[in-house]
């Protein structure tokens, strides 16, 4: 029950930062600091390597990789896209 609990907690957790990840990148469009976006950044690239047996984690290393690029070049229909999907899956996972 303990391991369960965490895993829960951890699951949640990696939601909410993937909320604030997919802010992040909408933000990309406007003037945000660079240090928060290549955080978020990294934060994708390392969850995506770390789990990188399952489709979703590898979209998160490719959207990760993106938001690096967008830090100096951001297309906005990317950034929106992307910046919705890391919010809705981390939306979901909140349940």
């Amino acid at each position: 029950e303990f391991i369960l609990l965490n895993l829960m907690i951890l699951v949640r957790l990696m939601g909410i930062f993937d909320i604030l990840a997919g802010v992040v990148l909408v933000l990309t469009l406007g003037d945000i600091p660079f240090r928060l976006v290549l955080g978020h950044s990294l934060y994708l690239i390392l969850k995506g390597y770390i789990f990188k047996g399952d489709l979703l984690s590898m979209i998160d290393l490719v959207i990760g990789m993106y938001g690096i690029f967008a830090i100096l070049f951001p297309i906005p229909f990317i950034s929106i896209f992307t910046g919705g999907y890391l919010a809705i899956k981390g939306i979901i996972s909140l349940f």
